[in-house]
């Protein structure tokens, strides 16, 4: 059985009219394609320990591991991803994070 797994970006938005027209709106389509879902994005994102980074947080939610990877190396999310990390933004941090407990 597949487990879900969570992608938690951490973003430095460089204009968010640019980003929002030019990636956001197509990034729901091509999500969809790989079952994921946006769970939570915004600037609201309140650091509670350590040094904080961008202005923009997002977690999405996929069915399986797999599907997220898909997804991020997938060829309709690619030029996506490098406008988004060539153009609207100045840094990026991405993380894959599986929906269990342990070690």
């Amino acid at each position: 059985m597949s487990e879900e797994v969570y992608i938690v970006a951490q973003i430095a938005i460089k204009e968010y009219d640019a980003y929002f027209t030019q990636y956001g709106a197509p990034f729901i389509g091509v999500i969809k394609k790989f079952k994921g879902r946006v769970i939570a994005a915004n600037k609201e994102a309140e650091t509670l320990e350590g040094p904080s980074f961008g202005n923009w947080t997002v977690l999405l939610k996929f069915p399986s591991r797999a599907l997220a990877l898909n997804f991020m190396n997938s060829k309709e999310y690619a030029p996506l991803k490098d406008l988004r990390i060539n153009e609207l933004t100045t840094d990026n941090r991405i993380f894959l994070l599986p929906a269990k407990i342990g070690v």
